[in-house]
Order: C-alpha cells, then sequence, then structure tokens
C-alpha cells in the first residue's frame, strides 16, 4: 500500500466515525421515573420535568418554550411569564386546573457533550441517543459517576436517584466509536511508519547522489 492509498483510507474512516445523527424517540416519558428525564440526541436534548399542580416556577439559562402535559400525555393549556434577571430565565407556568403530569422543553447540545445545572439532591437520568455510548477514558465520560446504567429501547440510560452536587457532565459517543479509533490510531502509526521508510529512502537517494556527486569531482580533479 502507497501513501496515496494510506490517506484514502484514513478520509474514508474519518468520515464514518463523524456520520450518523440520532433522533429523540417519542415513546421515552417519565412517567415511570420521579424524576427528570434528559433524552438527548446529538443537537439538543428533550427534557421531562414531573408536574404535580397549577402552578409550577424554575429558572433555565436559555429562553425555551414551556409545554405542559397531563398524566394521559394530552396538553394542557397554561400561560407562561417570563423574567429575565441577571443572565437566567426565571418562569412561571400557570394552569388553569390541577396536573398531575410533566412539563416539556429542549436545551440545545454541542459536539456530542450534554451539560446542565440541576438541584442537588435531586433524582435525574440521561437517555443517550439510541446507538450511544459513554463511559470510555479517551472518548468520554459521565460525570458524577451514574449509580445506575440501564438500558430501554437500544438507549443506554444513565439514573442519579439523588444527585450529589450540581453539574452533570456527559460525553457520548457512536458505540462502534472505539474501535474505529483504535483502528484510526493504528492506520495513523501505519502511515506513520511509511512516511518514515519514504524518507531514510530518501536520505540514502541523497546520500548516494551525494558520494557520486563526489566521486566525479574527484575524478575531474585528477585529471
Amino acid at each position: 500500500m502507497n501513501l496515496d492509498a494510506g490517506l484514502g483510507i484514513l478520509a474514508v474512516l474519518i468520515l464514518t466515525f463523524g456520520q450518523g445523527e440520532a433522533a429523540l424517540s417519542p415513546g421515552l416519558e417519565a412517567v415511570s421515573f420521579n424524576g427528570t428525564t434528559y433524552l438527548l440526541a446529538k443537537s439538543e436534548a428533550e427534557v421531562i420535568v414531573p408536574a404535580n399542580g397549577s402552578s409550577f416556577n424554575f429558572t433555565l439559562p436559555i429562553r425555551a418554550d414551556i409545554r405542559l402535559f397531563n398524566s394521559s400525555g394530552g396538553e394542557v393549556p397554561a400561560e407562561t411569564r417570563v423574567d429575565f434577571w441577571r443572565g437566567y430565565y426565571n418562569y412561571q407556568v400557570v394552569a388553569g386546573e390541577e396536573v398531575d403530569g410533566h412539563l416539556n422543553y429542549t436545551l440545545p447540545i454541542a459536539d456530542q457533550r450534554f451539560v446542565v445545572l440541576a438541584e442537588e439532591g435531586s433524582s435525574v437520568r440521561v437517555v443517550l441517543p439510541p446507538g450511544y455510548a459513554t463511559g470510555d477514558r479517551l472518548l468520554g465520560r459521565a460525570r458524577p459517576t451514574p449509580d445506575r446504567i440501564e438500558s430501554l429501547d437500544n438507549r443506554t440510560v444513565l439514573i442519579w436517584p439523588v444527585l450529589e452536587g450540581r453539574v452533570i457532565d456527559v460525553s457520548f459517543y457512536a458505540e462502534d466509536a472505539p474501535r474505529a479509533f483504535r483502528l484510526f490510531l493504528l492506520l495513523l502509526a501505519f502511515l506513520a511508519g511509511v512516511l518514515a521508510l519514504e524518507h531514510r529512502a530518501s536520505m540514502r537517494r541523497l546520500r548516494s547522489i551525494r558520494r557520486d556527486a563526489d566521486e566525479d569531482l574527484e575524478g575531474r580533479g585528477r585529471a
């Protein structure tokens, strides 16, 4: 295999490594979990917060579209009031009736990394996109370490029954990424070896040309 062919294979691996957009799964809900659920995709997270009452207050770092649902999944009409103070949006969601269900909104995600500030001592679960994982030291891990890791509908679920601290930081990657990454490193090592051999061969050719030139000059000097 020459250097050009190796570079071509490297490009294919890089393209393959970066493909695969995961979509949100509408079938996952927070009904069986008494805490906040984050359903992750590559570009956004759907947030599901349990709601019991007629008025709800919370704070977010971004402006979001808040929706209220009852336990049957039907949307409940509600009025949302927003105040911006010191870089945060303070929301008050008021419904015309008592609701036992959940609030729903989305947060942006960048570079397959999800970071959120949650209430200390709360129950939290993070559901990774289908076909994605976390836990590799090089590719990404979840901090703090989840108390439980489960599987649901081809999705990895990270659970903190009682959150210690406030910041959740989850880096996730395609399940085949570790294998692709190892192949990538092997190919880099192979290409480095090819370059080293070509450099060594070039130096030998240069030394041979220089030796021939010196011998030719010596021959002309004797003549």
